[in-house]
């Protein structure tokens, strides 16, 4: 009998080592009880749902939404067993995602892909991704890490295999419910917390449109950090003041990222506000976490001429205001996210704004390289070094000149630069 089938059989279940999956998870603020033990993991408070619900937000009801999908939660545990079996309901995907995804599918030569799922790291190495069936409340995983024994498939005596470290990814884009973990080993052992790496953005950080949620770059980033991530990426999300309203009492951040701003550039908005905003927002952030190094992103590169911005919107001046107002803060550092990717449409799902999985991993990588190398430039990392040594080239008539930084990335990292002055934007 198959683990799938022993699940199914209330007497040989009872036999099987199994843990709640509410004691297993990760990067969940807060879990809702159901009936018959399942339950509801939320990667935000209550308080915050009310706030991102509320005539504060810009638009309440995809807000509502997006704070209900699980994006940076997993299911983490250790195992003896080669195949562990996950109850999960997987929600219907929120409306409000659907435009985004109708976009990449148009422009995919592929057409429709699913842009999401459930994903398994198994000792550091990624192994599945995949959605399940619709209906299905049960997801069953072979673990084939790196052990000797998984290469040659072999089967070892009960109770005489290696545990295995198991990280289970919930969806990024859509919501669920969980209730147990079983196996067909002897022990499913729960991973102790570590501190948090907590990220504050927009889609781009909930992971559109990464494909899969051990890809989205706060997800690698996190891994890479050896933190638990609690991603609060909520697509159409701008600086929302009031928003973080009971969540420092709930998570331990180590290191803290804010990546908004590029919401700014879909509707008509007003500079006044949206400097005023930035300013609370960030004044919020150190106050709830004066002590957390805090990594301030100005937006990411986006390709103009494929989905030009609203011609009303102030979005050309929210690289200044947010370089003005990390500024004031002596544990946020400032971040040029145009440095972050390289200027290519291969790097973005959409072929604009939103990165792949390509994309995120070049996200990631350069976050994390910067993070622990303090001033350097994001936009060397990867880069080969010239060779030490060597003649200078000569001034003069065709001598190579150095390239002065572009008007934008000069904007973005000059905290004193505004096209306005910042007293009357407060």
């Amino acid at each position: 009998m198959g683990l799938r089938e022993t699940m199914r059989d209330d007497q040989a279940r009872s036999l099987l080592a199994s843990a709640p999956a509410a004691g297993l998870l990760h990067g969940a603020v807060n879990v809702v009880e159901g009936s018959y033990r399942w339950c509801r993991p939320l990667r935000v408070s209550e308080d915050q749902l009310r706030a991102l619900g509320s005539c504060q937000a810009w638009h309440p009801g995809l807000f509502r939404q997006m704070a209900r999908t699980t994006s940076g939660i997993c299911i983490e545990f250790e195992t003896d067993a080669r195949e562990v079996a996950v109850e999960v309901r997987v929600d219907a995907e929120p409306k409000g995602t659907r435009a985004v995804l109708d976009y990449v599918d148009r422009t995919n030569p592929d057409g429709v892909q699913p842009h999401d799922g459930i994903s398994a790291d198994v000792d550091g190495r990624h192994v599945w991704c995949g959605m399940p069936a619709q209906g299905e409340e049960l997801l069953v995983l072979t673990l084939d890490g790196t052990a000797p024994e998984d290469a040659l498939g072999l089967q070892p005596l009960p109770g005489m295999a290696r545990a295995r470290h198991v990280r289970i990814w919930l969806p990024a884009l859509r919501g669920c419910e969980v209730r147990d973990v079983a196996c067909d080993g002897t022990f499913v052992r729960p991973v102790s917390h570590r501190r948090n790496l907590l990220v504050l953005g927009d889609s781009i950080a909930q992971g559109f449109v990464a494909g899969d949620p051990a890809l989205t770059w706060p997800a690698q980033l996190a891994v890479r950090l050896g933190l638990d991530l609690v991603n609060q990426g909520i697509g159409g999300q701008v600086f929302q003041p009031g928003s973080l309203y009971g969540l420092a009492g709930v998570i331990d951040p180590e290191r803290i990222v804010v990546a908004y701003g590029e919401n700014y550039r879909y509707e008509a908005c007003m500079a006044r506000r949206v400097s005023r905003d930035v300013r609370s927002y960030l004044l919020e952030v150190s106050r709830l976490w004066p002590q957390v190094k805090t990594h301030v992103l100005t937006p990411l590169w986006h390709d103009e001429a494929a989905y030009p911005s609203h011609g009303m919107s102030c979005h050309e001046q929210v690289p200044s205001f947010i370089a003005a107002h990390t500024a004031p803060h002596d544990q946020m550092t400032l971040i040029d996210g145009l440095e972050l990717t390289d200027h290519d449409p291969d790097l973005f799902a959409d072929g604009y704004e939103h990165p792949n999985e390509r994309g995120c991993r070049q996200i990631a990588t350069r976050l994390n390289t910067v993070m622990r190398v303090p001033g350097l430039r994001p936009s060397s990392v990867g880069k080969r070094r010239k060779p030490r040594g060597g003649a200078k080239p000569k001034a003069g008539k065709g001598a190579k000149q150095s390239k002065a930084p572009s008007e934008t990335s000069a904007r973005a990292i000059e905290p004193g630069v505004l096209r306005l002055p910042l007293d009357d934007l407060l």
